[in-house]
């Protein structure tokens, strides 16, 4: 089976990749630099690469017609005033493209937020999300909250700050409860709904079994580190200022940091369950997911 994959750059698109070829599927990568994708792809030779920028239409080659699932992981941190009306571009140049082939179902990864912490960037997303089902395939929608796994920017930045500080300053309007979802689950839903009609035109809120706050899984990496950390909560603390102050003290920037504390502001937690109807899966506990994340295992054995 031939399927296409916008975002292969991203984290999700980098761990999808092998995970994909292990299971036979043949992958199209659509890239804005194939030299660029080459050299820092380790499966770079297992796919067939596709050069396009989604925000210059004309760029984009033309894709395989017999292409049967598309995975869209094109998503922007940016905090550009422009960021709705540029990620709205990239999803409508790709609807056009997609619209070319036999192509019978897109898969979106977009994030899970039930909460007013930031309109504006669920307001783009969801314009998106419009805008893919108006192409001809069958859209399928997932709703992931904060992913762990070794790489990931949530994962990365509750390491960064749990190694590095002994007392945690966070803002108390970052502590409703979330709920957090392994990288090896999130990878097991997006294979597992794959032309899988129950899904076609839907949209499924995934999430791992505990919920827990961003204070609380601070202190489950401390423990199983065997650090001892204190958290401060610091109430009526500007996103602002948090953010900036978040991205002083780790590896990533003031986009990821500011990112991650307006998804968590807003509270994350499931709301339906129904892609277990579907994809019946035994989810990895916030504990499990971190001890595969620290110990850089990209997804759980099967055994």
């Amino acid at each position: 089976m031939k399927v296409l994959l916008a975002g292969a750059n991203s984290y999700i698109g980098r761990m999808l990749i092998p995970f994909l070829l292990e299971k036979g599927y043949e992958i199209v990568c659509l890239v804005s630099d194939k030299k660029r994708f080459q050299e820092h792809n380790d499966f770079a030779n297992g796919v067939t690469l596709i050069s396009g920028d989604l925000l210059r239409e004309q760029s984009i080659e033309t894709l395989p017609a017999d292409i049967e699932v598309a995975y869209y992981l094109v998503h922007s941190m940016a905090q550009s005033q422009d960021l709705a009306a540029l990620e709205a571009l990239s999803a409508y140049n790709f609807v056009h493209a997609l619209d070319q082939t036999d192509c019978r179902q897109t898969i979106l990864l977009s994030s899970l937020s039930h909460g007013n912490g930031q309109s504006k960037r669920v307001e783009s997303r969801k314009h998106v999300e419009d805008i893919l089902k108006e192409g001809k395939s069958a859209l399928t929608i997932l709703r992931a909250t904060i992913i762990i796994g070794s790489g990931s920017i949530s994962f990365e930045i509750i390491r960064d700050l749990t190694e590095k500080l002994p007392v945690i300053t966070i803002s108390g309007w970052i502590n409703p409860p979330c709920q957090p979802i392994a990288i090896s689950d999130v990878l097991t839903y997006l294979e597992s709904v794959k032309l899988n009609e129950k899904t076609f035109n839907r949209s499924f809120d995934i999430g791992g079994p505990d919920i827990l706050t961003f204070k609380e899984m601070i202190l489950e990496y401390a423990r199983i580190r065997q650090l001892k950390r204190r958290v401060i909560t610091i109430p009526f603390l500007p996103s602002g200022i948090l953010s900036y102050w978040l991205s002083r003290t780790n590896s990533f920037g003031y986009a990821a940091t500011h990112n991650l504390a307006s998804r968590l502001k807003g509270g994350t937690i499931m709301h339906e369950h129904a892609i277990q109807e579907i994809v019946p899966n035994r989810c990895l506990t916030y504990k499990e997911s971190l001890l595969l994340a620290i110990n850089h295992t990209p997804v759980k054995s099967n055994e």
